[in-house]
């Protein structure tokens, strides 16, 4: 049965159970083209903490819908050291085959187990640390949100947050809900071009003029240029553009911590991805995918495992449907 992806709003219940059939087992909206659903659960316990952190992305490419998901159980002494990471063994990878999730597991105990938690951005400070870029994403957004409590001398709370991008004529509207703590915020985004953007023989961007209207629960709307003419400036302009959002959003929940815990840290890439699959007409989906590799890995290595399960299948490059291999 088909359940429209939301905020499930009783995370911060003290003494939650997270379910992790919520990324791995339910069937899920795609009316999106794509959809970002990441959170922290953190419970007190008689020894110390236990910290949840996922994140499920949503991918529509050439209308050929395609999941990835991954899930980390953090557990942490009284004063804040790790005593040791696990992951469902469903969680899809980051940077190749070779890191499956017994690899990644491995990696994350020799890196964080002893350490500080909330000093994961010290300890790991780079996805090559992580050896996986959505395991340095998802665990570096559980870090900030755990050392966000320890500040707020609480020692159990939950945050979640669900992102869609919409692209339209002429214009990518996106949705982004946060909830910290039972307090919700949200900000539409929209990216309209006033000129229409230049790409270069792999669909990347090389110019953008478009102007980035920003409008939050919070705050009145406001809107910027976006202007830049090469790929290295596309990326850099719509970086600074989404990094102001995010000091917005901090404020409004007055948060003060160190490491990043929100969507945005990866909504550039999202947004270039969106730029180009708007431009093109057919071969979406494994133009995208190979973009995509070139945007997590600078094109020197293979992209991320929850995408190379695509050897799985074959593109019927004439009528665009997608056939699973025999």
């Amino acid at each position: 049965m088909n359940t429209r992806l939301r905020l499930v709003g009783d995370l911060e219940s003290r003494d939650v159970i997270f379910d992790h059939r919520l990324i791995f087992e339910r069937c899920l909206d795609y009316r999106a083209l794509i959809t970002r659903y990441r959170g922290t659960v953190c419970r007190h316990t008689s020894t110390g903490y236990v910290v949840i952190a996922w994140q499920k992305s949503l991918y529509r490419f050439g209308n050929f819908p395609l999941e990835e998901a991954i899930c980390a159980t953090v557990l942490i002494s009284r004063d804040g050291i790790v005593r040791g990471v696990s992951l469902d063994e469903k969680s899809h990878g980051g940077l190749g085959p070779l890191c499956d999730f017994q690899t990644l597991q491995s990696c994350m105990n020799r890196v964080l187990r002893g350490k500080s938690f909330a000093a994961f951005s010290r300890v790991c400070p780079t996805a090559g640390d992580a050896r996986c870029l959505h395991l340095f994403e998802v665990l570096g957004s559980a870090a900030g949100f755990f050392e966000e409590l320890l500040r707020r001398d609480l020692k159990d709370g939950a945050e979640e947050e669900l992102l869609r991008i919409l692209p339209k004529r002429g214009r990518i509207h996106v949705e982004n809900e946060h909830r910290v703590l039972g307090k919700l915020q949200r900000t539409d985004l929209t990216l309209r071009h006033i000129a229409p953007p230049e790409f270069t023989r792999q669909r990347m961007p090389t110019s953008l003029h478009a102007a980035l209207d920003v409008r939050t629960l919070a705050a009145d709307a406001r809107s910027e240029q976006v202007e830049a003419s090469d790929f290295r400036g596309v990326y850099g302009k719509l970086n600074r553009a989404v990094s102001k959002i995010h000091r917005m959003e901090k404020d409004a929940f007055g948060c003060r911590s160190r490491m990043r815990f929100t969507n945005y840290t990866s909504l550039t890439g999202l947004l270039l991805l969106t730029i180009s699959h708007s431009a093109m007409r057919y071969l979406r989906g494994p133009r995208i995918l190979l973009m995509l590799q070139i945007l997590q890995t600078g094109g020197e290595r293979m992209n991320c495992i929850g995408f190379s399960r695509l050897s799985w299948i074959k593109y019927n490059c004439c009528s665009g449907t997608v056939v699973e291999n025999s």
